[in-house]
């Protein structure tokens, strides 16, 4: 998405008492893929980096402790995917990019391709509406989110062959689904303890049921 989706998105709290942004659609922002331009770079203790990111529309911080980030510098073109971080700290509430996967844009027709990806979401349904379709023995046949969830737990289990299952692997297998709506349902299988991430991006049953 365009950073000034997720800037001028809702904050909200759950039913848990968690924040949460919310589109205008009424969905929840969990998981984004965005791309950018590195304007300014902080860093600080326990290997902390933070990336300003600007794509045009508006800009926010990515930051992780881990260093993963040491590598970009300053006006660097950066794509990143990462899981929307909310923070509150002496009433104030800040909104961030925790990195899944982070790296250069090394060829500018992947910012088209970006733009591309947004108009397509803007133009989708906010309902799930898939194709009938059977990959591996598992119907394919999605109806709603927790539907979703079902089947991402069964494929997981299914194509783990001891090392996890990738994320583009579970993006081909449901590519009838609206991504966003993928992403949705894979950060509230995190959330709930059933997937676990072995590494970024490869994604594990922590179930055996």
């Amino acid at each position: 998405m365009r950073i000034e989706n997720i800037t001028r998105s809702q904050l909200i709290k759950d039913d848990e008492d968690r924040w949460r942004l919310v589109r205008p659609s009424g969905n929840y922002i969990f998981r984004v893929w965005i791309m950018g331009i590195v304007t300014e770079i902080y860093t600080g203790e326990n290997n902390y980096v933070g990336l300003k990111v600007e794509d045009g529309s508006g800009a926010i911080i990515v930051k992780t402790w881990d260093g993963r980030l040491d590598l970009f510098q300053k006006w660097d073109k950066i794509e990143v995917l990462g899981q929307v971080q909310i923070s509150e700290r002496d009433e104030e509430i800040a909104v961030f990019v925790s990195p899944d996967i982070s790296q250069s844009v090394l060829d500018d027709n992947w910012f088209l391709v970006h733009r591309l990806k947004i108009t397509q979401q803007l133009q989708s349904e906010t309902s799930i509406e898939v194709k009938s379709a059977s990959v591996g023995g598992i119907e394919l046949g999605v109806a709603s989110i927790e539907d979703l969830k079902t089947k991402l737990k069964k494929a997981v289990k299914k194509f783990d062959t001891g090392v996890g299952v990738a994320y583009d692997q579970l993006v081909k297998i449901f590519s009838d689904v609206d991504e966003v709506q993928l992403d949705e349902a894979i950060t509230e299988l995190l959330e709930s303890g059933e997937f676990f991430e072995p590494k970024a991006g490869i994604f594990s049953s922590a179930v055996d049921s």
